[in-house]
């Protein structure tokens, strides 16, 4: 055997065994569709503590559709669908509807391969009965599922017969649009949009992630079908505005179909970003110039930072197309364990409900919101260690993974799975598909479905260090999981990505 041989074999062969092979890789087929979800009559919005009925549209709410599956020959080898919805959150009541229209519509689809997340615009309509009284003239939330679900399924359906064979790319960009908003003063409180021009005013209370998350679909013809962007903020820019309206994805979606052609299907979706929000806690002054300067609004300067970190990406990856990939998906329930409710938090709520019910019906949601955590306590003594059963998707598409969750889930965990998943780059979804809360029983008063209600919606989970400061998005009204079950659930995630290597 010649030296260089001798020399460099080994190290062939271990390559050759540790490299991904061809073997798992297979042709990839895409198919997308959007729908336009705007209802055409004034409706109940959903994301304040108060009710708000809409009056008018500043930009149109829409859902967006990715249908995904890996070939070998005609062997289906793998398939996920994958939707962005422009709504608060995804209520079971929203949720159930859409499932068992795609199964409907695709009996054959393992519904399980479902993703549905949303970008938590505060301006879209309510999903969930119960909360507003109605009022003539006003959409109620149950019916604005009906239609929404029925375009959307049509929309899966339209994706789904319209695969055909693709390349995909992925990359990473930047933007800053959200902002880590709890502020810590000199005495340790913590406050949700507290003051920084305060003397007392020490620091901001966690970290911040700007990532840009793109992934590129392009058919055969090098025509880009679609595109799939994660941005760490919730889109509530103008979150008390009484106009329907997706926030930041209406501008950011305008500019990308200007430059990418005006059937590109853009999904937009949360990285974790619980303690993000697209509002300035200081440097407000200078940044407000810039956009006056630019002669555009809050929301367009938003929206033109993500259409300019995906021009940056696209730049760099249109020439590093794949059109066999390896995918792999996987989805499981997994158990965190709740936080437990101290007494002192059961007092002090308790204290809470009496006050604000004895104040009259508008105060009526702060009181349901203390008094699902008086239930939880007195619970406590049947079951001293409650479970809350939690979806989880993971998705890999060639050296990228999708992996989702249901909260509003603190940026530290996002960072903790993205330091440690194997995949090149890895994209957090969260506020994906629901909750698994159990219903209340039928004899239920109106009171105890209240109740119900907001604990059932998908909520906050915040970190050791949020929850020593308190405050809104780290309490226990704020909550059901706490850092216990935070970190459980990045545990089972990485279980999980790692089992796709």
């Amino acid at each position: 055997m010649t030296s260089w041989r001798r020399t460099f074999l080994p190290f062939v062969l271990a390559l050759a065994l540790f490299a991904p092979t061809g073997a798992n890789a297979a042709t990839l087929f895409v198919g997308a569709a959007s729908c336009d979800i705007t209802p055409d009559m004034p409706s109940f919005l959903h994301g304040q503590h108060y009710a708000r009925v809409s009056t008018g549209v500043q930009y149109p709410v829409t859902a967006n559709v990715l249908v995904l599956e890996t070939r070998e020959g005609n062997h289906s080898v793998e398939s996920a669908i994958i939707i962005s919805v422009d709504l608060c959150v995804v209520r079971e009541s929203f949720l159930m509807p859409l499932r068992d229209a795609i199964r409907q519509q695709l009996p054959e689809f393992d519904i399980g391969k479902t993703i549905i997340a949303s970008t938590q615009t505060h301006t879209a309509p309510a999903v969930k009965d119960g909360y507003f009284l109605q009022q003539e003239g006003v959409m109620v939330p149950s019916a604005y599922v009906r239609f929404a679900v029925s375009r959307i399924a049509s929309s899966i359906k339209h994706a789904w017969q319209s695969r055909r064979q693709a390349k995909f790319s992925y990359g990473l960009g930047h933007a800053i649009v959200g902002c880590n908003r709890r502020v810590v003063y000199a005495d340790g409180r913590v406050a949700l949009y507290g003051k920084t021009n305060d003397p007392n005013f020490r620091r901001i209370e966690g970290v911040e992630d700007h990532d840009v998350d793109c992934m590129f679909f392009w058919d055969t013809n090098d025509k880009l079908l679609a595109l799939l962007l994660t941005v760490p903020c919730p889109a509530q820019t103008v979150e008390s505005s009484t106009l329907i309206s997706p926030d930041f994805w209406g501008p950011a979606r305008e500019l990308l179909k200007k430059q990418y052609g005006q059937d590109v299907t853009i999904l937009g979706f949360q990285g974790a970003g619980g303690e993000m929000a697209p509002h300035l806690l200081y440097r407000k002054a200078a940044d407000d110039r810039m956009t006056r300067l630019r002669k555009l609004d809050r929301l367009q300067e938003l929206g033109r930072r993500i259409a300019c970190a995906v021009d940056d990406v696209y730049a760099a990856v249109q020439n590093d197309k794949q059109e066999n990939v390896v995918m792999k998906h996987q989805y499981a329930v997994v158990d965190l364990p709740e936080h437990i409710v101290t007494e002192r938090e059961y007092e002090a709520c308790k204290a809470e409900v009496e006050r604000l019910l004895a104040e009259g019906d508008q105060t009526y949601v702060k009181a349901t919101w203390n008094a699902r955590v008086v239930a939880r306590y007195e619970k406590l003594k049947d079951n001293p260690r409650p479970m809350l059963p939690s979806d989880v998707n993971v998705l890999r598409i060639g050296e990228t993974v999708i992996c989702t969750n249901q909260f509003e889930l603190f940026v530290d965990y996002g960072i903790q799975i993205k330091a440690r998943s194997p995949a090149i780059q890895t994209f957090v979804l969260q506020l994906a598909n629901g909750s698994r809360n159990p219903r209340p029983p039928d004899d239920a008063s109106d009171y105890e479905k209240a109740v119900w209600h907001y604990a059932s919606s998908n909520t906050y989970l915040p970190t050791d260090r949020a929850m020593e400061g308190g405050a809104y998005s780290a309490n226990a009204g704020s909550i059901i999981v706490g850092p216990e079950g935070g970190q459980v659930l990045v545990e089972e995630t990485l279980k999980m990505i790692n089992a796709m290597w």
